[in-house]
């Protein structure tokens, strides 16, 4: 899967209304054509409808002029992506559910059970005590610098630039 790494836009697609300092706007991601592509939307346009179905959505806000950039990252977002990955058999989106796990488990949303042999491929066991459920990652062995680039895209993907050192302390 490839991603059109777009930063969010200054105003809504649906209607062309810019967004003000601090106003509340709903980004989303679409799987099209094995591609993520990122879009923007007023309050009104998304809860009047969008143009289909999103793979994720998060609510953000528009920062103050002054204000420094935000530093939180919504593991909502983070988990929803994870969960949308699971079963899938694309190689660019397990290394993606790989470096996701990798981040969730940094962040302490996720304990490493243990690691297991299926079928020949290391598959990492996820503990989620929040939801009392368990996950399966496939370790695809990524190289450093796959690892980066997977957390760069996802990084300006969400606007999350700072995801980037994070990941990479506990792959290595």
């Amino acid at each position: 899967m490839e991603w059109e790494i777009k930063k969010g836009s200054n105003g809504c697609l649906l209607c062309n209304k810019e967004f003000s300092e601090e106003e509340e706007y709903y980004s989303a991601l679409f799987d099209e054509n094995k591609t993520f592509i990122r879009k923007d939307f007023c309050a009104s346009c998304w809860n009047n409808g969008k143009e289909g179905e999103e793979f994720s959505f998060w609510k953000t806000k528009v920062p103050k002029k002054d204000k420094p950039v935000q530093t939180m990252i919504n593991m909502d977002v983070l988990l929803d992506v994870f969960m949308k990955l699971e079963g899938s058999h694309e190689t660019h989106e397990r290394n993606l559910r790989y470096v996701l796990a990798l981040y969730l488990i940094r962040k302490k949303v996720f304990k490493l059970k243990s690691l297991k042999r299926q079928d020949g491929e290391e598959i990492i066991l996820l503990s989620y005590p929040k939801e009392e459920r368990e996950f399966d990652v496939l370790n695809p062995h990524l190289k450093e610098e796959e690892i980066e680039s997977l957390t760069a895209e996802m990084s300006q993907l969400l606007n999350y630039s700072y995801l980037d050192h994070e990941v990479l302390s506990i792959a290595n």
